[in-house]
């Protein structure tokens, strides 16, 4: 048996996924020498790397590409990373680039039985994402959670299950009984700009107002809440922020000023009828007055339950499945535990975005409600802590990992990679096809699109990154969260003047404004 005694194979490229018309591209491919014989880098007869282009339907459009030269001679069973530089098609479309290796003046590796490493890649006038999601993807899914209630793989889950699913490893516990409470922010800054939660009010004035139906005490809580004062039903109080301190005043008939006080309380008469705050909304529960920098900081104290109330009705549509409901439930009580920040601050939630959206008693419905009573203070909890049960609209298909997520997402050389979290694997990678599949109602971010020319993305980089990579060649979505399926972690972006690498959530999500870092380069 007579053999040419060569034989090599491919690790790793940086072949990005697009590239724009006629870029010239500077790539490396990682090779290796399986064979006996060394590979020559110098002579006539020296070994170098090049490869073939074909449209996606198979018809040759270059034959023999460019050489990438060896660094140095390769021994057997050793590797090189060999850079090239790739011109790539004229046309729009769909291509393959086949790496091969070549013996200059006799022959392709592959005319002798070695398989090249073939890569598609596509030809475009700018940039064209293919998305899907909506939201950061992290924890549970609430289109995923619609679909899993409802049947859509085949396997139909119970709000526990469907909790379990997004959150492995978890189980149920009941709220402290020492915690009877939530802290919720209603007053600036919360409910304001990006945050914002629908036609919540913003709140950033000196004077707030309070009337109930049933009545409220008014009390002086640095004064072992002294009671000051009582409202009958539909009578207002006013309270004034003042340098000194919370001015109370009684409106009921002639406005007089009962007391100045640096905390004051207000409780509802009847616990079961709600506070109205004349400048922001109703709600459960009993509220707290100080003042801070001239203006009125307003605190709802809650129970959790009649928290819940307020929170699932705006975190997802009334009229989905009961079972999806009460899977909102469980994620959005826990979150609110395992938010509770102690004596640190004076709050432990706002009532938007920030945190969950909150909007008090004028949201409650029947469906919302139920769901509550039926996770009546349980927590979603892992080693006998409330979880912070993160969730968000849509995944697209595949949950994001905890250590993907926000400054757990580190430099790595010229790269990122995620920095996993051993305190919290109920957050892991989960393959979600519920959350795409979903029909009833169909996900409306199960599929996208959003197209941007090359000047438009120099640009953004330059306005993000500081960095003019020059007219855009290419654009590599590779690093992501699970290879293939999962969130893209960095975007690599190639230009004339240079290339870099950004941190996918802040360039794509932040600076270019897409709707989830679930993106590809070609459909899905």
């Amino acid at each position: 048996s007579v053999t040419s005694g060569f034989n090599g194979g491919y690790l790793a490229t940086t072949t990005p996924g697009q590239v724009t018309i006629g870029a010239q591209l500077s790539l490396a491919t990682t090779v290796v020498n399986y064979g006996p014989r060394a590979w020559s880098a110098t002579g006539p007869n020296k070994v170098s790397l090049s490869y073939h282009i074909t449209t996606s339907d198979g018809d040759m459009v270059v034959w023999d590409g460019t050489r990438g030269q060896l660094p140095n001679d390769v021994p057997p069973f050793t590797q090189a990373v060999v850079p090239i530089n790739v011109t790539v098609p004229q046309g729009v479309g769909d291509y393959v680039i086949s790496w091969d290796l070549v013996v200059e003046g006799v022959a392709w590796f592959s005319s002798t039985g070695i398989v090249m490493k073939r890569e598609g890649f596509a030809v475009v006038s700018g940039v064209v994402f293919y998305g899907s999601g909506f939201g950061h993807g992290l924890g549970m899914s609430q289109y995923g959670a619609q679909g899993w209630a409802t049947g859509v793989t085949g396997l139909t889950l119970n709000a526990e299950q469907i909790v379990q699913k997004y959150y492995p490893g978890t189980t149920f516990q009941f709220v402290d009984a020492a915690r009877p409470q939530l802290r919720v922010l209603l007053s600036q800054p919360s409910s304001t700009g990006r945050y914002r939660c629908g036609d919540n009010r913003f709140f950033a004035g000196a004077t707030g107002s309070v009337s109930s139906d049933a009545g409220f005490r008014v009390l002086d809580e640095l004064s072992g809440n002294a009671e000051i004062g009582r409202a009958g039903p539909k009578q207002q109080w006013q309270f004034v922020a003042k340098p000194g301190g919370v001015e109370a005043w009684d409106n009921s008939g002639t406005p007089r000023l009962v007391r100045i006080a640096p905390s004051i309380v207000v409780m509802p008469l009847d616990p079961n009828q709600p506070l109205g705050f004349i400048e922001k909304g109703i709600y459960r529960g009993s509220f707290r007055f100080t003042s801070l920098g001239g203006t009125l900081r307003a605190i709802n104290l809650v129970t959790w339950d009649d928290y819940l109330r307020g929170v699932v009705p705006l975190e997802m549509p009334t009229a989905w499945h009961p079972e999806a409901l009460k899977a909102q439930a469980y994620a959005a009580r826990s979150y609110a535990y395992n938010s509770a920040k102690g004596t640190t601050t004076d709050y432990d939630v706002s009532d938007d975005q920030s945190d969950q959206c909150y909007g008090g008693s004028r949201v409650e419905v029947a469906s919302s409600n139920a769901a509550v009573v039926a996770t009546a203070g349980k927590l979603i909890t892992f080693n006998n802590a409330a979880v912070r049960a993160y969730f968000a609209s849509s995944n697209g298909g595949f949950t994001l990992p905890y250590g993907c997520f926000g400054n757990r997402v580190m430099r790595s050389g010229s790269s990122w990679a995620c920095t996993p979290d051993p305190s919290q694997p109920f957050l892991g990678a989960v393959a979600d096809p519920a959350d795409r599949a979903v029909n009833s109602p169909a996900n409306p971010r199960a599929s996208w699109t959003v197209t941007f020319t090359g000047t438009e993305i120099r640009n953004a980089v330059i306005r993000c990154n500081g960095t003019d990579i020059g007219a855009l060649q290419a654009v590599d979505l590779s690093n992501r969260s699970v290879p293939v399926v999962g969130h893209v972690i960095s975007v690599r972006l190639i230009g004339s003047y240079g290339s870099v690498d950004l941190q996918a959530e802040q360039f794509l999500r932040t600076c270019l404004a897409l709707r989830s870092t679930m993106v590809r380069l070609q459909p899905f």
